[in-house]
């Protein structure tokens, strides 16, 4: 059964020298403006929820219209275009994945797809235009290609041939102004895929692909003036609360918000990172333990691979004791790690600096890390418990 999808379309068009050439009327470049202004305005016709942006390359890469469903902004940002430069695919397509990128970490649902328009020659890339297919490939954006007067280029040998075979587009040839236009209102046409096929596209699991494109969560201490005013905003000045666990302590380490909250770096929800791990470890969509979407705005994030390392310390521990246990031990750590840099001593609140000391300890119950100095000072106090789970201390 086909079934047909919001689709957001990247056209990346040539605008090197060789595009001035004017074997089409009134030049290649021109009429590369004249097809792209009927394909825009076809598609609104087709489903004015469809969103175009342009790319245009030559030594480089740059946006010319940011991804948008209205004609009558999109079109006059072609006509200050000129032709210069050699040609760089590579880069062209670098800028279209990248103007992707954030609306797949969005929302994966839509169909995505990058229409590159160019006579073919690569010369002037610095980044391999293979390389970006293979990735546009593995996050399952559809690549049209249209050959502009290859002449003398066999079918089998032509570049954009080969792109668009390898990520399920289509190729196209052509030798004059209106054949283009043609061929780009043709391709305003929605891509017709099956209900498998969109579930497949939907689900991005190549886990390279997805620890390139998935946002860090951030730190309350990370935040800048903006962003916090704009979580000031959103979440309150009262004590934050997570969003996966509505309450202000973790429920994993313990700890107050400020020890292992975090933030999206979208939509500046708070979230703990053990509950974000925990929401990461159960997000089939995704199928990658460090990878999940947002609870609130569906925006894909990951999670330091070394919480996880503490969250099954714990799970060990709860599992190997008997449940009326009441001690906990303490490991010398003696390495500095992603977790421990995002941590706080709960003795004296601060952060952990491995070159003034190389020792901090461990609570393999709470996942606490503790300042080696503060704890020893701690225990020498006669408090022989943790400060944060109240479990008895062995070391």
């Amino acid at each position: 059964m086909a079934e047909e999808r919001l689709e957001d379309v990247v056209i990346a068009f040539d605008v090197s020298r060789s595009m001035f050439r004017r074997d089409f009327a009134p030049n290649r470049i021109e009429a590369v403006k004249k097809a792209i202004e009927a394909f825009v305005r076809r598609k609104y016709e087709i489903d004015y929820r469809d969103r175009v942006a342009l790319v245009a390359f030559s030594s480089k890469g740059k946006v010319a219209a940011e991804l948008t469903n209205e004609p009558d902004y999109i079109i006059p940002t072609l006509q200050p275009l000129k032709a210069l430069g050699t040609t760089g695919m590579g880069e062209g397509l670098a800028v279209a994945i990248q103007l992707l990128v954030k609306e797949i970490q969005l929302l994966g649902q839509k169909v995505f797809r990058i229409i590159v328009i160019s006579d073919g020659k690569p010369w002037g890339s610095t980044i391999d235009p293979f390389k970006m297919t293979t990735l546009a490939s593995h996050m399952k954006i559809i690549i049209d290609t249209i050959g502009i007067s290859e002449l003398g280029v066999a079918y089998e040998e032509s570049i954009l041939e080969k792109i668009a075979v390898e990520t399920k587009g289509e190729y196209s040839r052509v030798f004059e102004t209106q054949s283009l236009i043609e061929v780009l209102v043709s391709l305003a046409n929605k891509k017709q895929i099956t209900y498998s096929e969109a579930q497949r596209r939907s689900a991005i699991t190549d886990a390279t692909v997805l620890k390139i494109i998935a946002g860090d969560l951030f730190r309350p201490a990370e935040a800048s003036e903006d962003q916090t005013e704009l979580i000031n905003l959103i979440v309150g000045r009262e004590k934050v609360k997570c969003i996966i666990c509505y309450q202000y302590d973790c429920q994993t380490c313990h700890g107050p918000f400020f020890s292992c909250g975090r933030f999206c770096s979208n939509c500046k929800a708070p979230m703990h990172l053990h509950c974000a791990a925990g929401w990461a470890e159960n997000s089939p969509p995704e199928n990658n333990p460090n990878i999940f979407r947002c609870p609130r705005c569906f925006f894909l994030l990951k999670v330091p691979e070394t919480v996880h390392l503490v969250q099954r310390m714990h799970q060990r521990h709860t599992y190997d004791l008997p449940a009326e246990t009441e001690t906990t031990r303490f490991a010398l750590i003696t390495r500095e790690t992603e977790e421990i840099q995002y941590a706080s001593c709960p003795v004296c609140h601060m952060i952990f600096d491995f070159a003034d000391d190389p020792r901090a300890y461990l609570c393999t119950n709470c996942g606490s890390y503790f300042h080696a100095k503060c704890l020893e000072d701690w225990l020498a106090r006669g408090e022989g418990a943790c400060r944060v789970c109240g479990k008895r201390i062995e070391m």
